[in-house]
């Protein structure tokens, strides 16, 4: 099984359709187990994929098991959630299955940050708290092939917890000065991160006889592994002629890109993976079929006409299908280069 969280501290970078898509396609058309994990407070991913009526009977209900059932026994001062507790539902419509987003998940960022603090000085509760996704992950693992890990565009104690767990994770980056920008928070963050949770297992293990933190009989070691980053081509200017003309600042956004993230990441991905490498695809301007998608509940590259699809629309479909078995590729492509480290 291998987790990834698709992240970025800048928001509008198109990360929640590219992982409803991405994992949508791995299911439908590698026949791959799938899970998606909502652990952003917006919520934006069970949205995308449920319908309407269907997610206010869901969210209307008091039963139902979101995100947020898996933080509350911590809160409560008990165990992990069981195996048997996990809320997993399938989704029809995109093939995988879901742990549904949960708005009272912002709720759990400070219990996880007080906590966090604890944990740096290696106290166990405080690490028991930070590796909460990690022991989700371990008790999935048989289950899945991939895991996908959506998650809101902040630094904050939620994204650190899932980015501290997952094996992998992807950029995703809009064609601005802004993106580059976050970059360097990305990069100063995971540093930091780091450095505190290796302190606090070094901590603990000094404070037990040399015995290693463990979660379920493992051993608990954090590296965080960069994957590659997917970048959204930018809207063309059209002249009064009607010639479609590139944006001289975006194309040196886009060529910027590669060097930057290659050099600010530089610690956290293998030599085995060269600097072009780590661009895993570029999605194409996809006008309104994202609309059309969000309004049918259904992954862009099984959009029909019946979807409100017509003219042109139906060779976008087409090109965004083929983009997103090239990430696929690309990916998988990575992780082999991680394997053979």
């Amino acid at each position: 099984m291998v987790s990834i969280a698709i992240f970025n501290n800048k928001g509008g970078v198109g990360k929640t359709t590219l992982i409803c898509n991405l994992a949508s396609y791995l299911k439908m058309k590698e026949n791959k187990k799938v899970l998606v994990i909502d652990a952003d407070p917006q919520c934006n991913a069970s949205i995308y994929v449920t319908d309407e009526n269907d997610l206010e009977k869901v969210y209307s209900n008091t039963k139902t098991k979101t995100i947020y059932d898996i933080i509350r026994p911590l809160q409560r001062g008990s165990d992990y959630i069981e195996s048997s507790n996990i809320p997993i539902i399938h989704n029809e419509w995109f093939g995988f299955d879901i742990i549904l987003g949960d708005t009272r998940l912002s709720l759990a960022e400070d219990f996880l940050s007080s906590d966090w603090i604890d944990g740096q000085g290696g106290n166990p509760r405080g690490l028991k708290t930070t590796f909460l996704f990690k022991d989700l992950l371990q008790k999935l693992e048989s289950m899945y092939d991939y895991i996908f890990f959506d998650v809101g565009p902040s630094l904050g104690a939620i994204n650190r917890s899932v980015l501290l767990s997952c094996d992998y994770f992807i950029i995703p980056m809009s064609s601005d000065i802004f993106s580059l920008k976050a970059i360097d928070n990305i990069s100063e963050s995971l540093n930091k991160w780091k450095q505190f949770v290796d302190d606090g297992l070094n901590k603990y293990q000094n404070s037990f006889d040399n015995e290693p933190y463990t979660i379920g009989g493992k051993n608990v070691n954090v590296k965080i592994s960069f994957l590659g980053y997917i970048y959204q081509q930018y809207v063309t200017k059209t002249t009064k002629e009607g010639v479609k003309r590139p944006v001289k600042a975006y194309d040196n956004i886009i060529k910027k890109m590669n060097k930057t993230l290659s050099s600010k990441l530089e610690k956290f991905y293998t030599p085995s993976l060269s600097e072009d490498d780590l661009l895993i695809g570029e999605i194409p301007t996809l006008n309104s079929l994202i609309p059309l998608s969000q309004i049918a509940h259904k992954p862009i590259f099984n959009l029909t006409g019946t979807d409100g699809v017509v003219g042109a629309h139906f060779s976008k479909v087409k090109e965004y299908e083929r983009v997103v078995k090239s990430i696929s590729d690309k990916i998988k492509r990575n992780l082999n280069a991680y394997e053979m480290a």
